[in-house]
């Protein structure tokens, strides 16, 4: 994978990992041993650390050339060389390690004993990303990023020059991250016939998200026609084509416990309804 998301010395109650480097891939089932981690590495795959960032200290960066000419000109190409993506890079990791101890209280609610001493972003490859732009309206601009033979559009409205920057960068890092723009599913080992709305406020952000997405799929779908997580997971890759992290999904546990060593399990959503019929998974 080209970036891999490192964790040092991260303790909560009785959960203690002393240093991680992680990918991340399409589908990705954890054990549930392990679903702090899950819910930190949600976190950090959908950018949601950039409601911490403060300071107009990205002007001195090389892609807000770039950033400039998207937004002075009717149509714009460039190329977005290594240098500039690891300077974005050490961007992204200045505003996570400053506030390192906001983010595991923001998505931890419902624990107090926390602490971590690291989280960052570790680049493992040289990277190069072409990207376009057009303006669709006077107001919508089109901006189409290009990385390994595959594009990626996001539309976004013309504003300040700080808001075009954090959308083509959130979407480099989901491109290096999870090799897509989209965001990341967390589908929770919970009963999801007595969600109540009410409560789930006081949940950690993932499940908190995870109730909701079960509510909104419930406005379209019986929930009743769900029998085991298959269906679940298959539900949820219908009504959003997100990347997905499975918490300990039941119908995987041999799989797990037979594999230790292998955190990861990797399948390819564009094959995962045949995976589920021939009853396999790839083992990373």
């Amino acid at each position: 994978m080209n970036i891999s998301l490192c964790i040092e010395n991260f303790k909560i109650d009785n959960y203690n990992i002393k240093e991680k480097e992680i990918n991340i891939y399409p589908i990705t089932v954890f054990s549930n041993d392990d679903n702090y981690l899950l819910n930190l590495i949600w976190y950090i795959n959908n950018c949601h650390f950039f409601e911490f960032y403060r300071i107009n200290d990205y002007e001195l960066l090389s892609i807000s050339k770039i950033i400039s000419g998207i937004m002075e000109n009717y149509q714009y190409q460039a190329n977005i060389d290594n240098n500039m993506i690891l300077e974005c890079i050490d961007f992204t990791n200045d505003i996570i390690y400053s506030n390192k101890n906001k983010i595991i209280s923001k998505i931890f609610i419902e624990n107090k004993n926390i602490d971590i001493e690291k989280i960052y972003l570790k680049p493992n490859s040289n990277y190069e990303i072409n990207i376009n732009s057009n303006f669709e309206t006077d107001e919508i601009i089109n901006i189409i990023i290009s990385f390994e033979g595959k594009s990626f559009l996001s539309k976004i409205f013309f504003s300040r020059k700080i808001d075009i920057f954090m959308m083509v960068l959130e979407n480099i890092l989901k491109i290096l991250l999870n090799k897509n723009i989209s965001s990341t599913l967390y589908i929770a080992d919970y009963n999801f016939e007595n969600i109540n709305l009410d409560t789930a406020s006081k949940k950690n952000m993932p499940l908190r998200d995870f109730i909701f997405k079960i509510n909104e799929i419930s406005q379209k779908e019986n929930l009743s026609n769900i029998k085991t997580r298959f269906d679940l997971i298959k539900i949820f890759m219908k009504y959003y084509n997100h990347n997905i992290i499975i918490e300990n999904c039941n119908e995987f546990n041999d799989i797990i416990n037979d594999n230790k060593n292998n955190l990861l399990l990797s399948l390819d959503c564009d094959n995962f309804n045949n995976i589920i019929s021939d009853d396999k998974l790839i083992i990373i």
